[in-house]
């Protein structure tokens, strides 16, 4: 039996929250994790991060309102009213904290929630956080997907056009125009959750200069860079991001008991100096406060 015919299936579950009809995937059992998709897709392409998770993890992937199989919702929704609607969502589901993985503009939701909330949210991974400043222009983001879309796995490419079907273009295009109109910069030195950056080496739509931005931005925040992967790293690379998030549970975990936080273990992050354009300090531990150090650089097969 190969090893993922082996891991927990996630199963389907509706709740109604904030009026709308809310589809999510779920299963496993221990700390919570929400695994937040990015924009015109469902959370079908994060279900092999939730399975990987599933083993000691309670998984949730909802499918944002009228994304997937959940219902549209009346009135086209921004960035704002998918941070209310998650809200909602958690509620009903009985979440009152949890760790969160989001991918591109599941990145900009979950920051709005954290500094709304912040006891609902937990420590973060933040996969190719939007909009990049530099490349907020509409068709700069149409080039970049038309790039991008050439370097991700042909999978995800097909998940994306049938999650597509039926869609509503007017929703879409309110949400496009959300998202490219949202400052997350303004927000992100108001989080204080342990927060990585986790930067595909090969994202078309992110630059590294702007993952560096955010790590840098964010006060306990930490920058991962992974050779050679694209926008989508939760996909692509799930068992490594699913290391990623259990060693931020447990770093968190220890930290409430009061122990010594140490780092993560080498065979998550086998780190190799990189160039860093700030001040060089020693090399801190995932918690703490991360200006002024060092990102990583890892390849996601190590």
């Amino acid at each position: 039996m190969g090893k993922e015919a082996s891991l927990p299936r996630l199963r389907s579950r509706f709740d109604r929250a904030g009026g709308v009809r809310i589809h999510a995937r779920v299963g496993g059992d221990g700390p919570p994790v929400v695994l937040l998709h990015g924009y015109g897709v469902s959370g079908r392409y994060l279900v092999p991060l939730g399975r990987t998770l599933a083993v000691d993890c309670a998984v949730y992937v909802p499918d944002l309102p009228g994304h997937g199989r959940s219902e549209r919702p009346p009135t086209a929704p921004g960035i704002g009213e998918y941070s209310d609607a998650l809200l909602a969502w958690l509620d009903e589901v009985g979440l009152g904290r949890a760790a969160f993985v989001a991918n591109s503009m599941g990145c900009q939701i979950v920051t709005e929630l954290a500094v709304r909330t912040p006891e609902r949210v937990g420590p973060m991974v933040l996969s190719g956080p939007t909009v990049d400043p530099a490349r907020r222009g509409g068709r700069s983001q149409i080039f970049a997907g038309l790039r991008e879309t050439a370097r991700e796995p042909v999978s995800l490419v097909a998940f994306a056009a049938r999650d597509g079907v039926g869609h509503d273009l007017r929703q879409l295009r309110a949400a496009a125009r959300s998202a490219l109109e949202d400052r997350m910069e303004e927000r992100l030195p108001l989080i204080a959750q342990p927060t990585l950056v986790v930067h595909g080496e090969r994202d078309a739509f992110v630059s590294r200069a702007w993952a560096e931005e955010v790590a840098s931005l964010l006060p306990r925040g930490r920058l991962v860079v992974v050779d050679g992967e694209p926008h989508a790293v939760p996909y692509t690379s799930p068992d490594f991001v699913a290391g990623l998030v259990r060693g931020l549970i447990a770093e968190e975990l220890e930290q409430r008991e009061g122990e010594l936080v140490g780092r993560l273990p080498h065979r998550d992050v086998p780190a190799r100096e990189v160039h860093d354009p700030r001040s060089r300090k020693p090399r801190l531990p995932f918690f703490g406060d991360a200006r002024g150090y060092e990102p990583v650089a890892v390849a996601p097969d190590e």
